[in-house]
């Protein structure tokens, strides 16, 4: 029995011995490896790591941006993030141009959401967005799909008018506006083209492909109107029945508004105008806020509205007193006679 104890006993001290070597073996590697990185690091000291230092580029704001305004290239930067957001970017040109929904502090990333897209995005300036209606007939058998061209026609029943009769059709139809561009028909938009690397894209998830045609018939087209002929179509909406006619693309033929009578408008303007404001009354706003009436979009000729002209009277420096038709200098005034 003491011989049996003897013997394990030497097992473990040799078993013990053992472990010590391979501790003692294993610490003087890990020992070597700290020392070899530490040398490393020691003869390469502009060698970081470069996950660690450079991370992920971010373009950000360099200044605070106003909502609204259009961003430059010198209003960005980029910087590294460790994490890029969602949407951000890369690169300063595929920011620059875009417009702000937000106003956003210097160093705020760039992402899709803050800027501007949509429909709204697909004017050019100058033109507004509008919806009129349509069905099979007037929208070319629903053949219209958003980027086309359309001429719009206007067909009116009776149309108030002077020389009415009792036998006289005065129904007409005409071409009302020319060369409009369809944003949108019936639940159809235009398309979103596939973004280029950096590039940005609606934050919709919208596919830029062309939505499948649906079953249900078109009611409405989205038209891009310039301002000055939204009053013309508005009007033509409610009294009239407008249809679209399909036109090619690349044909910019347009009817030339100076060889016609100008229709009357609803607003006149002021008598006294300054030679500085009266160029002003052919820009499309002005034009647009004068309106038109039924007479006018009928195709009456305008008649020479009667203005109260305001009379300017040139008076002596001076204080002046009128007594009746007598004037203190001893001046009449008109249609006065002399005592």
């Amino acid at each position: 029995m003491q011989k049996i104890t003897r013997i394990v006993a030497l097992l473990l001290v040799v078993f013990a011995f053992a472990l010590a070597v391979v501790a003692f073996g294993l610490g003087r590697h890990n020992a070597q490896q700290t020392a070899a990185s530490a040398t490393s690091h020691a003869a390469s000291p502009t060698m970081p790591n470069t996950n660690q230092a450079s991370g992920t580029p971010v373009v950000v704001a360099a200044d605070a941006l106003a909502a609204g305004q259009i961003i430059s290239a010198s209003s960005l930067h980029v910087v590294n993030e460790a994490q890029a957001p969602q949407g951000s970017f890369d690169d300063v040109n595929a920011i620059a141009g875009h417009m702000l929904l937000v106003s956003v502090p210097a160093g705020t990333p760039i992402t899709t959401t803050l800027l501007a897209h949509g429909m709204a995005m697909q004017l050019m300036p100058g033109e507004r967005a509008l919806a009129v209606p349509v069905d099979e007939v007037a929208g070319v058998g629903n053949h219209v799909v958003p980027g086309d061209y359309v001429d719009v026609f206007l067909s009116l029943k009776n149309p108030p008018s002077a020389n009415t009769g009792p036998n006289r059709d005065l129904s007409q139809t005409r071409l009302l506006l020319s060369r409009l561009r369809v944003l949108a028909y019936g639940d159809k938009n235009l398309p979103i083209p596939e973004a280029a690397p950096g590039k940005p894209t609606a934050s919709n998830g919208e596919s830029s492909q062309p939505k499948p045609d649906n079953t249900e018939a078109a009611r409405t087209a989205v038209l891009a109107v310039p301002v000055a002929e939204i009053d013309q179509l508005l009007l033509g909406v409610q009294n009239g029945k407008l249809t679209l006619a399909l036109r090619y693309p690349g044909d910019t033929n347009r009817p030339d508004n100076e060889l016609f009578p100008t229709p009357p408008v609803v607003l006149s303007p002021l008598a006294y105008l300054s030679n500085e404001q009266h160029p002003t009354l052919a820009s499309p706003e002005n034009d647009a806020f004068a309106g038109i009436d039924g007479s006018g979009l009928a195709g009456q000729t305008a008649v020479a509205p009667r203005i109260a002209y305001r009379r300017h009277v040139e008076l002596n420096p001076g204080l002046e007193i009128i007594r009746g038709t007598q004037r203190n200098d001893g001046a009449q005034t008109a249609g006065s006679h002399s005592p």
